[in-house]
């Protein structure tokens, strides 16, 4: 299971509430996300060129023949990276005091902000 380490962080650019806040997505900040995908891709050439796909088997489009290297996967994870396809991850709702969201919808520690 892919389950993000990396962290991003969104924080208030100005007290004006129709200003935009920073998001920083923190993609890939956490080198084990990286690896993570890395093998990701090379489980999947394992399967893609199995013999048991017979006449289904096509020819690998991304990233291509051409990226073999750990190096060259990880440049392309890097430069293709996208929010489609990024990891995510989840926070805890409920009562407990490691709940993230109440069962109002609110986010604790925050407040006038919920999940909807």
């Amino acid at each position: 299971a892919v389950r993000a380490r990396s962290v991003g962080r969104i924080r208030l650019a100005s007290s004006n509430t129709h200003v935009k806040p920073v998001i920083d997505g923190g993609y890939l900040s956490d080198p084990s996300d990286l690896a993570t995908l890395r093998e990701g891709i090379k489980l999947g050439r394992q399967i893609g060129n199995r013999a048991d796909w017979g006449e289904f088997k096509g020819e690998e489009v991304f990233p291509g023949p051409n990226v073999q290297t750990d190096d060259e996967i990880d440049e392309y994870i890097r430069y293709t990276l996208h929010t489609a396809n990024a990891l995510t991850g989840t926070c805890k709702m409920g009562t407990g005091p490691d709940s993230v969201v109440g069962p109002d919808l609110c986010v604790r520690g925050v407040n006038n902000i919920r999940v909807v």
